[in-house]
């Protein structure tokens, strides 16, 4: 059907089934595997992922092992999957509405695993919203949410034809708007003095930020390294140092979790 897509795995049909940012059609499970793990003393693991999926939802489908295994992507699934619709995105508006806000534009990515390893960087920095050029990686959601560990489920994003538009509408909210790359304008990132409001522009390693975005950039900020070296990190790993220094600067004072239902999946798993 028009925008299903089948998600794997316990954590991906987890965080699916309680962000609520996407329908949840059915679940899906290997019912030769359930049965197995339900009968064996030794499977209390997997018979509580199996007890909290069966409590988010009635709606189940019992496939027989060559049902699942039938579906592409299945390996590894754990006998566990789900039929979704499309992620729901907010507006650029509503993210700019937030208050005081760490918010990430995120370009040029070029893959989706390491779309996905980013994203979860993201959500466990604090970040509050994240905004994605309209082309994106979601379109490959199985892969996103599983390589984010569930994360990208549980992070507020907005996408945007017009990437520099919003950061007009940024600037003129208050927001500090500030920009990375390694030139003779840059300042370190341990020396920035980065402040709330502000949003954190990463580009990809092909493209980097548009002269468009950079002209409106407040602040450049670059990633000394510890050591002389001719290569640069790759896009993704500079991201997830981006992210998580910035982050850890601006994290307000009484700021002491905001995980709640994804700590449960962590719970779950224990």
């Amino acid at each position: 059907m028009d925008g299903h897509t089948v998600i794997f795995g316990y954590i991906a049909v987890y965080a699916a089934l309680t962000a609520g940012v996407r329908p949840v059609y059915k679940l899906l499970i290997d019912t030769e595997r359930y049965n197995r793990a339900m009968r064996d003393r030794y499977h209390s693991r997997e018979k509580r992922r199996y007890d909290s999926l069966k409590k988010l939802t009635q709606n189940i489908d019992w496939l027989t092992p060559e049902e699942f295994s039938a579906l592409p992507g299945s390996a590894g699934a754990g006998g566990m999957a789900a039929e979704v619709g499309e992620r729901h995105f907010l507006s650029p508006e509503a993210l700019l509405n937030k208050k005081n806000a760490y918010i990430v534009l995120l370009d040029g990515i070029e893959d989706p695993y390491n779309f996905g390893y980013v994203l979860r960087t993201l959500y466990v920095s604090g970040v509050d919203g994240v905004l994605l050029p309209e082309r994106n990686f979601f379109s490959a959601s199985d892969t996103v949410i599983r390589s984010s560990a569930g994360a990208s489920e549980f992070l507020d994003i907005a996408i945007s034809q017009d990437l520099a538009s919003v950061v007009m509408l940024a600037k003129k909210a208050g927001f500090r708007i500030i920009s990375t790359a390694a030139s003779s304008s840059s300042v370190s990132l341990r020396e920035a003095g980065i402040s709330r409001p502000l949003c954190l522009l990463i580009g990809g390693e092909k493209r980097g930020i548009s002269k468009k975005l950079m002209a409106l950039s407040d602040t450049v900020i670059r990633i000394d390294y510890p050591r002389a070296c001719p290569m640069s990190l790759s896009a993704s790993a500079a991201a997830n140092i981006l992210a998580y220094e910035v982050g850890s600067a601006v994290l307000p004072p009484d700021d002491t979790g905001r995980l709640s239902d994804y700590n449960r999946l962590s719970h779950a798993e224990h």
